[in-house]
């Protein structure tokens, strides 16, 4: 798709992309790219981590959820992987970039636009060396303490399969 946008290259080799650009895609400061070259033309690919590793973090998520009787969602770039890639709401995606454990109340949260939970939501995200990798969000009437350590023990056996890929 052609987006009509010109830019110019600077004397260091960069391109600035515009800044709708950037939100349409959830790119954001830090974000890796691979750089695909087709013929003439280069290709900028957002690169997850996660991605490779995916149905494994899914299996993961559906064992703690069926044991724990939790909402577990589990995010890459804003998208809900194990609910079909829906995009989480503006608010939440705004927490997630904050790179901060966030506790929401305890009553009904919008999760996106069209999907809303009822229990305590904790949001949790998955750093590794200073990489915004995902995040995970819990939902639970269980204590709030008994959710935060599930959401470490989720995030540390997430860690320990991507150091071992």
């Amino acid at each position: 798709m052609n987006t009509g946008i010109v830019r110019k290259i600077d004397n260091l080799g960069r391109i600035v992309l515009p800044k709708e650009l950037r939100k349409t895609m959830c790119i954001n400061p830090g974000d890796d790219f691979n750089i695909i070259i087709n013929s003439e033309e280069i290709i900028l690919r957002k690169h997850f981590q996660l991605k490779n590793i995916e149905d494994k973090i899914i299996e993961i998520i559906n064992c703690f959820e069926s044991v724990l009787k939790y909402k577990i969602f589990f995010i890459i770039n804003n998208k809900i992987i194990n609910l079909n890639h829906k995009r989480i709401n503006s608010f939440l995606e705004n927490k997630i970039l904050e790179r901060k454990v966030y506790i929401g109340d305890k009553n009904i949260n919008r999760i996106s636009d069209d999907l809303e939970e009822y229990g305590q939501l904790v949001l949790f995200p998955i750093v590794n060396n200073s990489d915004l990798l995902g995040s995970i969000i819990i939902l639970s009437n269980d204590n709030i303490n008994n959710i935060i350590n599930v959401s470490k023990v989720i995030k540390n056996i997430i860690i320990n399969i991507l150091i071992k890929e």
